[in-house]
């Protein structure tokens, strides 16, 4: 037997495979850029969540510019520059193209040899490197397949890799689990789902709220807003460069993954109470009428609100 090692403590664990999931622009990138700055740097998480091991970090990144966005991203987050090392295409006979996890994962882990000391690996985003056509996102049996050996990968070197996801397009869905991909396998073969959505208490701020943690207790959720900091002039143009950063509250909170999307959307719960409602109702007047008292008392019962039977 063996203890857990920790990444991030009680969030994300050393040999696993965790993925943090959201819509375009919520800070998902951001995320990972602060992730990277304290595992170079060592600087403790936030809320003392206790500190990261210190190593190297590989970041797959494939859809920000790595020469206005990614350094000046991690400069911002005050990250070691000298221990990231950032991937962009994988170079053949042929030339160049992007990395496929199905096929090139021996480039890889001869990458993390000459790094040495890689306790990080983030893939940005997961759907950039699954190969053009050569993998049905729907199919649990194609995705297992591609996660399996990457997995296999974190747990022989004893490392975290963290995949980044774009929610699926079920936007009647609340359930953040089902809207990572489209295909539960993705959460199935993970250890760790995260999820960042705007919140809704606070105009501006988002939070960072576990899916899914099978090695750890319920953690609470952390909330974040999005500074700007000035990292540096072009040196052709003498232009001030800015970039954004995740700055953390300093206090946790107490929110589901459900109950975070709901209110977000603005009136989720109350239409998932209506569907409730109506589904309800359909099954009870399947057969023919029934009094109301009858509808009010088993309404009550099952804990639907009698207000949206009526």
């Amino acid at each position: 037997m063996r203890a857990l090692r920790w990444f991030w403590p009680g969030r994300f664990a050393l040999g696993k495979l965790g993925l943090i999931g959201g819509l375009p622009d919520k800070g998902k990138g951001l995320i990972s850029a602060d992730m990277i700055a304290r595992c170079t740097t060592g600087a403790e998480w936030p809320c003392n969540e206790g500190h990261p091991p210190k190593g190297n970090v590989i970041w797959f990144t494939a859809e920000d510019d790595i020469e206005d966005t990614v350094i000046p991203r991690l400069v911002t987050a005050g990250a070691d520059l000298k221990r990231v090392h950032i991937v962009g295409m994988t170079k053949n006979a042929n030339g160049t193209r992007m990395f496929n996890l199905a096929t090139d994962l021996p480039l890889l882990e001869q990458k993390l040899e000459k790094v040495g000391d890689v306790v990080l690996v983030i893939i940005d985003p997961v759907s950039a490197y699954l190969g053009v056509g050569k993998l049905n996102n729907s199919s649990s049996t194609d995705v297992r397949g591609i996660l399996a050996p990457l997995i296999k990968l974190a747990e022989e070197k004893r490392l975290a890799i963290i995949g980044i996801m774009h929610f699926n397009k079920k936007q009647d869905v609340n359930n953040a689990m089902l809207r990572i991909a489209d295909s539960l396998a993705y959460v199935a073969a993970a250890r760790h789902v995260y999820v960042v959505v705007d919140d809704a208490e606070y105009q501006k701020a988002r939070l960072f709220v576990k899916a899914k943690n099978n090695l750890a207790p319920d953690k609470h959720a952390l909330r974040f807003m999005v500074g700007l900091q000035e990292v540096g002039r072009d040196p052709d143009t003498e232009e001030s460069i800015s970039a954004p950063h995740v700055v953390w509250d300093s206090e946790h909170v107490e929110v589901t993954a459900t109950e975070a999307m709901e209110a977000a959307e603005g009136g989720g719960t109350r239409r998932a109470a209506r569907r409730e409602a109506e589904e309800f109702l359909k099954s009870k007047l399947a057969r023919g009428p029934v009094s109301k008292e009858e509808i009010e008392d088993e309404a009550k019962a099952l804990d639907i609100s009698v207000s949206q039977t009526g």
